[in-house]
């Protein structure tokens, strides 16, 4: 399973946020970084696929890792 950090614009509404799923999230200066843990390989896109048709604009997307292997994610 891979894991990533996709840095989204601004700070989301805990609506939006809910929308989404149970994701991790942060807030980091004026933005809002996603952790997401995915098992299929198409996952990612749908999930970036989602936020666009939010209109949620996508800053950076970053794979840190593999669940269950421990990892610390870069902060």
């Amino acid at each position: 399973m891979q894991v990533y950090e996709i840095v989204v614009d601004g700070e989301l509404s805990a609506d939006v946020v809910d929308s989404l799923g149970p994701i991790p999230r942060r807030d980091v200066g004026g933005a809002t970084v996603l952790s997401i843990a995915m098992d299929e390989p198409d996952a990612l896109a749908r999930v970036l696929a989602l936020l666009e048709t939010l209109g949620i604009g996508v800053t950076a997307v970053h794979q840190v890792g593999s669940a269950g292997l421990g990892h610390d994610a870069p902060g």
